[in-house]
Protein backbone atom coordinates (compact mmCIF):
# COMPACT_ATOMS: atom_id res chain seq x y z
CA UNK A 1 0.00 0.00 0.00
CA UNK A 2 1.37 3.42 -0.91
CA UNK A 3 1.62 6.30 1.54
CA UNK A 4 -1.11 8.11 -0.42
CA UNK A 5 -3.45 5.14 -0.02
CA UNK A 6 -2.72 5.01 3.72
CA UNK A 7 -3.52 8.71 4.07
CA UNK A 8 -6.69 8.30 2.01
CA UNK A 9 -7.81 5.46 4.31
CA UNK A 10 -7.46 7.77 7.32
CA UNK A 11 -8.86 10.97 5.82
CA UNK A 12 -11.51 9.57 3.49
CA UNK A 13 -15.08 10.55 4.28
CA UNK A 14 -17.53 7.66 4.33
CA UNK A 15 -20.35 8.12 1.81
CA UNK A 16 -22.89 7.94 4.67
CA UNK A 17 -21.55 11.35 5.76
CA UNK A 18 -22.25 13.14 2.46
CA UNK A 19 -26.01 13.51 3.01
CA UNK A 20 -27.97 16.09 4.91
CA UNK A 21 -28.66 13.61 7.71
CA UNK A 22 -25.43 12.04 8.89
CA UNK A 23 -25.08 9.06 11.23
CA UNK A 24 -24.31 9.57 14.90
CA UNK A 25 -20.70 9.26 15.99
CA UNK A 26 -19.71 5.87 17.35
CA UNK A 27 -18.26 7.41 20.54
CA UNK A 28 -19.28 10.53 22.50
CA UNK A 29 -17.96 12.21 25.65
CA UNK A 30 -20.27 14.22 27.89
CA UNK A 31 -19.44 16.30 30.94
CA UNK A 32 -21.27 15.25 34.10
CA UNK A 33 -19.81 18.15 36.04
CA UNK A 34 -17.88 21.25 35.21
CA UNK A 35 -16.40 21.23 38.70
CA UNK A 36 -12.82 20.19 39.39
CA UNK A 37 -10.65 20.34 42.48
CA UNK A 38 -7.53 21.11 40.41
CA UNK A 39 -6.74 24.35 38.58
CA UNK A 40 -4.46 22.91 35.92
CA UNK A 41 -2.58 25.51 33.92
CA UNK A 42 -3.17 23.61 30.67
CA UNK A 43 -6.94 23.12 31.12
CA UNK A 44 -9.54 25.39 29.50
CA UNK A 45 -11.76 24.90 32.58
CA UNK A 46 -9.46 27.13 34.60
CA UNK A 47 -10.33 30.03 32.26
CA UNK A 48 -13.85 29.95 33.78
CA UNK A 49 -15.58 30.68 30.49
CA UNK A 50 -18.83 29.08 31.69
CA UNK A 51 -20.66 28.04 34.83
CA UNK A 52 -19.15 24.97 36.44
CA UNK A 53 -22.08 22.98 37.72
CA UNK A 54 -23.35 19.40 37.78
CA UNK A 55 -25.55 18.07 35.00
CA UNK A 56 -29.16 17.55 36.05
CA UNK A 57 -29.66 13.78 36.28
CA UNK A 58 -33.00 13.76 34.43
CA UNK A 59 -31.40 15.74 31.62
CA UNK A 60 -28.53 13.23 31.63
CA UNK A 61 -30.98 10.34 31.30
CA UNK A 62 -32.76 11.99 28.36
CA UNK A 63 -29.55 12.85 26.51
CA UNK A 64 -28.05 9.40 27.07
CA UNK A 65 -31.22 7.68 25.85
CA UNK A 66 -31.33 9.92 22.76
CA UNK A 67 -27.66 9.30 21.98
CA UNK A 68 -28.05 5.54 22.28
CA UNK A 69 -31.22 5.54 20.18
CA UNK A 70 -29.35 7.56 17.54
CA UNK A 71 -26.63 4.91 17.25
CA UNK A 72 -23.90 6.03 19.65
CA UNK A 73 -22.18 2.90 21.03
CA UNK A 74 -19.51 4.25 23.41
CA UNK A 75 -20.02 6.84 26.15
CA UNK A 76 -17.28 8.79 27.91
CA UNK A 77 -18.51 10.30 31.17
CA UNK A 78 -15.96 13.11 31.40
CA UNK A 79 -14.67 16.16 29.64
CA UNK A 80 -13.12 19.07 31.55
CA UNK A 81 -14.63 18.50 34.99
CA UNK A 82 -13.65 15.79 37.49
CA UNK A 83 -16.32 13.09 37.18
CA UNK A 84 -15.65 11.65 40.64
CA UNK A 85 -17.08 14.90 42.06
CA UNK A 86 -20.44 14.15 40.40
CA UNK A 87 -22.74 12.82 43.16
CA UNK A 88 -24.57 10.39 40.85
CA UNK A 89 -21.55 8.98 39.01
CA UNK A 90 -22.34 5.36 39.85
CA UNK A 91 -25.99 5.81 38.86
CA UNK A 92 -24.89 7.49 35.61
CA UNK A 93 -22.76 4.46 34.72
CA UNK A 94 -25.56 2.05 35.63
CA UNK A 95 -28.02 3.94 33.48
CA UNK A 96 -25.69 4.05 30.47
CA UNK A 97 -25.21 0.28 30.65
CA UNK A 98 -28.93 -0.28 31.25
CA UNK A 99 -29.76 1.73 28.12
CA UNK A 100 -27.37 -0.49 26.17
CA UNK A 101 -24.07 1.29 25.69
CA UNK A 102 -21.42 -1.26 24.75
CA UNK A 103 -18.54 0.68 26.28
CA UNK A 104 -18.59 3.26 29.10
CA UNK A 105 -15.34 4.97 30.01
CA UNK A 106 -13.88 7.89 31.93
CA UNK A 107 -10.65 9.63 32.84
CA UNK A 108 -9.93 11.08 36.29
CA UNK A 109 -7.26 13.18 37.95
CA UNK A 110 -7.35 10.50 40.68
CA UNK A 111 -7.47 12.81 43.69
CA UNK A 112 -11.01 11.88 44.78
CA UNK A 113 -11.25 8.47 43.14
CA UNK A 114 -11.59 6.57 46.40
CA UNK A 115 -11.22 2.75 46.19
CA UNK A 116 -14.82 2.19 47.32
CA UNK A 117 -16.16 4.51 44.62
CA UNK A 118 -13.95 2.96 41.95
CA UNK A 119 -15.21 -0.49 42.93
CA UNK A 120 -18.82 0.74 42.81
CA UNK A 121 -18.20 2.22 39.35
CA UNK A 122 -16.75 -1.05 38.08
CA UNK A 123 -19.65 -3.02 39.53
CA UNK A 124 -22.02 -0.57 37.81
CA UNK A 125 -20.45 -1.52 34.48
CA UNK A 126 -17.61 0.95 33.86
CA UNK A 127 -15.48 -0.59 31.13
CA UNK A 128 -12.40 1.64 31.32
CA UNK A 129 -10.89 4.00 33.87
CA UNK A 130 -7.83 6.06 33.03
CA UNK A 131 -5.82 8.27 35.34
CA UNK A 132 -4.53 11.56 33.95
CA UNK A 133 -1.07 12.08 35.41
CA UNK A 134 0.61 14.95 33.60
CA UNK A 135 3.54 15.51 35.97
CA UNK A 136 6.65 13.66 37.12
CA UNK A 137 7.01 14.73 40.74
CA UNK A 138 5.50 16.79 43.55
CA UNK A 139 7.12 20.03 42.40
CA UNK A 140 5.89 19.67 38.82
CA UNK A 141 2.46 18.54 40.11
CA UNK A 142 2.11 21.71 42.19
CA UNK A 143 3.20 23.93 39.31
CA UNK A 144 0.83 22.36 36.78
CA UNK A 145 -2.26 21.65 38.88
CA UNK A 146 -1.93 24.78 41.03
CA UNK A 147 -2.98 22.88 44.17
CA UNK A 148 -1.00 21.76 47.22
CA UNK A 149 1.82 19.36 46.43
CA UNK A 150 0.75 16.89 49.11
CA UNK A 151 -2.16 15.89 46.85
CA UNK A 152 0.44 14.41 44.49
CA UNK A 153 0.83 11.49 46.89
CA UNK A 154 -2.95 11.06 47.22
CA UNK A 155 -3.18 10.76 43.44
CA UNK A 156 -0.40 8.17 43.41
CA UNK A 157 -2.11 6.17 46.16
Amino acid sequence: MTITEKIDNITAIDEAHYGTVIPAPRSVKIELTGRCNFRCSYCARSMRLREQQDMDFEFYRAVVRDMHDSGVEELGLFYLGESFLYPKLVEAIEYAKEVGFKYVFLTTNGSVAWPETIEACMRAGLDSLKFSLNYADEKQFEALTRVKGRLFYRVLD
